[in-house]
């Protein structure tokens, strides 16, 4: 029993292991799904990608990304959507951003901005012993989660496109009030990304 042990507790890690990195393949880069839109004769390819945040002093709760490469008889374009979800306390986000890629930085044309607020309310509630020892749920309050969503689009030109193909480091740069918001773009989702750029 005694040898087995080790070649347990090694199979146990091995498989707890296998786990996380799929669990972390999931999370950091998405799928590229393919789709024909016939009203516009093109052939859509489209990468979603959700960025997590946990800096303490960043109003910056989680982001959502679509990019969508656009292929059709008339030529190619690359088009970003953003959802940015701040926290209540947040300034409103610049109407601008930049991309920079290996210390060069771009300015592309916002070609949508929407702002939105969400309410979220949750009750709060506990069990109470009645005089027949059965319980009941009693309602004792609840919490309200209020966040900033700011919504961008934007197109990518050949100049950011043709950088973003061998890029090492890519960074999204936002303002709100005094905070300066960066999300890096790397490992699995900057590959992604450049996958979908080499579609055609």
């Amino acid at each position: 029993m005694k040898t087995r042990m080790p070649f347990l507790i090694k199979y146990v890690n091995l498989l707890l292991l296998l786990l996380l990195v799929l669990l972390t393949g999931c999370s950091l880069g998405g799928r590229i799904y393919e789709k024909y839109d016939q009203v516009q004769a093109a052939r859509r390819y489209e990468l979603d990608l959700n960025y997590r945040f946990f800096e303490r002093r960043s109003p910056m709760l989680n982001m959502e990304q679509t990019i969508v490469k656009e292929v059709t008889p008339k030529g190619r374009n690359c088009t970003v959507y953003d959802a940015l979800v701040l926290n209540s306390l947040s300034y409103q986000v610049k109407d601008e951003l930049f991309i920079i890629i290996d210390d060069e930085v771009f300015k592309p044309a916002v070609t949508s901005l929407e702002y939105d607020n969400s309410r979220e309310i949750q009750e709060k509630s506990e069990e109470v012993m009645r005089a027949d020892s059965s319980t009941v749920k009693v309602v004792t309050g609840y919490t309200e989660n209020n966040k900033k969503i700011t919504r961008f689009s934007y197109s990518l030109d050949t100049s950011m496109i043709d950088g973003l193909r061998n890029a090492t480091t890519v960074l999204l740069r936002y303002y709100a009030g005094p905070d300066m918001i960066t999300i890096k773009l790397k490992g699995l989702k900057l590959k992604k990304l450049k996958k979908l750029i080499e579609k055609d």
